[in-house]
């Protein structure tokens, strides 16, 4: 049966699908199929396919099974055609652990048994046969096996004895051996671990850093790395026809691919170029006004408003004619004038100046006098 979450309440829309789908007759037979997908970029998995007479090869393209045949196929039971008659997209199931797969089908089983007596017991022995010949990657976090001890060479016990007793040497001691391992056998794994031993003095023992054989071998890793790939981009810089045969001579075991990995350099993300900030009255309204012409849903007049207002301005703008504000005062309407560059943050101090109660003529007068001989109005 279709499963119901405990106090859901549907809406009218879904209590209509939900009876369109529940009056449809139900199936009377239907097929569950089981691929098996080996190991690519992702562990091996078996995928189980419900309603399998329904899916085509196209449907599972996407798992990479559309020319795969399924291992074993199986009836479907009452509960789970009753379960997928209310599915609009096809389902399928996935499992990269055979326990839990068995787990899934054992109840399945039990219920394929009840209808058709033996029937599920037979699949279930079927299926177990295949955990042999299909072995999923179970224990994919679990620790991997401790390898066999190898037995070091002089360089890795040398370097085992710097790491253990490096801090009970002063910085005279490391100074000494620094200068005697760089004239003598110039092991990159002993210069470093030297050289952080020596930086360590500087600083306070909650900052030292910690010398691990790992950190260490990773580090002389990254060195040869960077050393070859400089290597590569001189030579390839020099000779690009015959680059990658002067540099299998000094690097036997190096390939064209790692030819190509070697040369991408990243490039810097472009600069954005700087603009200085629109500040004048009539550009910022121009800009206002685009803005409202891009972005909004204007009707005819209102379209044909907002583009005459532009060739208005942009008219004056280019003919650098002074901006007029018309002033209605005390039944006095006067034009001020402003330079065609002023701000627009002074016209709107100007205009709330303007408006405050009792201002005169007179007084916005001086104001603007102000305003225009000041150079910091430009």
């Amino acid at each position: 049966m279709v499963k119901i979450k405990e106090g859901y309440v549907m809406s009218e829309r879904e209590r209509a699908e939900f009876e369109r789908q529940d009056a449809l007759p139900r199936k009377t037979a239907a097929r569950v199929d089981y691929y098996f997908k080996p190991q690519t970029k992702y562990p091996p998995r078996i995928y189980v396919f419900m309603d399998a007479d329904l899916w085509r090869d196209r449907n599972r393209r996407p798992m990479g099974l559309h020319t795969a045949f399924p291992f074993l196929s199986r009836p479907m039971t009452k509960g789970e055609i009753e379960y997928h008659h209310f599915d609009w997209r096809l389902c399928y199931h996935q499992y990269e652990d055979w326990e839990r797969l068995l787990y899934a089908e054992e109840k399945e089983a039990g219920d394929l048994d009840l209808e058709t007596e033996g029937a599920g017991t037979d699949f279930l022995n079927q299926l177990k046969s295949f955990r042999e010949k299909f072995p999923l990657k179970s224990g994919l976090r679990k620790l991997p096996p401790v390898p066999p001890e190898v037995p070091a060479d002089e360089e890795t016990v040398y370097l085992r004895e710097l790491i253990a007793t490096g801090h009970t040497l002063n910085a005279a001691g490391v100074a000494k051996r620094l200068d005697d391992e760089l004239q003598t056998h110039k092991r990159p794994a002993v210069l470093i671990a030297l050289r952080q031993l020596y930086q360590n003095f500087g600083k306070a023992d909650d900052k030292q850093t910690v010398l691990t054989e790992q950190g260490i071998r990773r580090k002389v890793d990254l060195q040869q790395q960077r050393t070859r790939r400089n290597f590569v981009r001189r030579v390839f810089q020099k000779n690009k026809l015959f680059a990658l045969e002067e540099i299998q001579a000094k690097y036997p075991d190096y390939a064209a691919d790692m030819l190509a990995a070697d040369l991408h350099m990243v490039k810097a993300s472009p600069k954005h170029k700087k603009h200085k900030p629109v500040t004048d009255l009539r550009r910022c309204q121009l800009e206002k006004l685009a803005q409202r012409l891009k972005y909004e849903q204007l009707d005819d007049k209102a379209y044909n408003d907002t583009c005459n207002r532009i060739a208005i301005l942009q008219h004056a703008h280019s003919l650098r004619l002074p901006v007029p504000l018309l002033v209605n005062l005390q039944q006095e309407a006067l034009v001020y004038s402003f330079p065609w560059q002023i701000r627009e943050g002074v016209v709107k101090a100007f205009v709330a100046f303007a408006n405050q109660p009792g201002m005169t003529h007179q007084a916005l007068q001086e104001k603007h006098n102000e305003v225009v001989r000041s150079n910091y109005s430009y």
